[in-house]
Formats: C-alpha cells, sequence, structure tokens
C-alpha cells in the first residue's frame, strides 16, 4: 500500500483533492452566512443613519427659510421708515427742538427754537 501512494506522488497524472468533511462544509456556510448577515446589518445602519441626516437638513432648510422671509419682511419695514424719513427731509420740514406745554387743562403745546 505504501508503494502504491508512492507511486501516487511521483505519477504525473496524479492531481491532490481537498476533500472537505460535513462539519467542514457546515462551518464554512455558517461562517458565509454570518458575514453576509453582518454586512446586511451594517448596510442596513448606514441607510439608517442617513435616512436620519438627511431629515434633520430638510427640517434645519425649512427653519432657515422661515428666517430668511421674516428678515425680508424686517428688511422691507426698515426700508419703508427710511422712505418715510427721505421724504420728510425732502419736504422742508425741520425738527422739534424742546416743546413747553401750557399750564392747565389745555391741549396746546409751544415750540422754542
Amino acid at each position: 500500500m505504501r508503494d502504491r501512494n508512492k507511486r501516487r506522488k511521483y505519477n504525473k497524472g496524479y492531481k491532490a483533492t481537498f476533500k472537505l468533511s460535513k462539519v467542514g462544509v457546515m462551518i464554512s456556510l455558517f461562517s458565509l452566512v454570518l458575514v453576509m448577515g453582518l454586512l446586511f446589518l451594517s448596510q442596513s445602519n448606514q441607510m439608517a443613519t442617513s435616512g436620519y441626516d438627511i431629515a434633520k437638513l430638510k427640517e434645519d432648510a425649512k427653519e432657515l427659510k422661515s428666517q430668511n422671509e421674516q428678515l425680508q419682511i424686517q428688511a422691507s419695514r426698515l426700508q419703508s421708515i427710511q422712505n418715510i424719513d427721505g421724504g420728510i427731509k425732502n419736504s422742508g420740514m425741520v425738527p422739534v427742538g424742546q416743546i413747553n406745554y401750557l399750564p392747565g387743562n389745555t391741549n396746546v403745546a409751544t415750540s422754542i427754537k
């Protein structure tokens, strides 16, 4: 029997075969399923995290749009006050100095320059 094994090793047509037992096949299959499961979990976790980030960014964008609208309204108010002040100055009106009220129950006021 030893001679036969020696002849197989030195024979040009001899091919070494890789044999795996049933237990080895089961362990390999279990390992493959485990690795695939871990990859799936990591991908689904990454997608969920990305979903939360997208929702947060949409909320931030909505808030910034609201702030932008408020700032535009405030800018238009300030511009209208400036227009009014400019119109008063262009009409030749002058600011009032000190105001003196007359004593008594009258609603009359005088202006002193």
